[in-house]
């Protein structure tokens, strides 16, 4: 009766290499590749801070005529 079992173990793979290949891609991908979400991007906010701060400098003196 016991010798039915056998004790060596033989597992389907879960996922073939081309599912496997494909997980990896996605794990080495940028977000918002995969899902479309915006990401941070400080050289933006650097650029809009550069702006701003061009807008609001004074302006070079004029000289005066007499």
């Amino acid at each position: 009766m016991l010798t039915q079992f056998t004790t060596g173990t033989t597992r389907a793979p879960l996922a073939t290499e081309a599912e496997l290949d494909a997980l990896g891609l996605l794990m080495v991908e940028d977000e918002a590749v995969v899902s479309d979400a915006p990401t941070y991007r400080p050289e933006a906010a650097g650029g809009l801070l550069l702006v701003g701060l061009l807008l609001l400098a004074p302006k070079q003196p004029k000289e005066k005529t007499r």
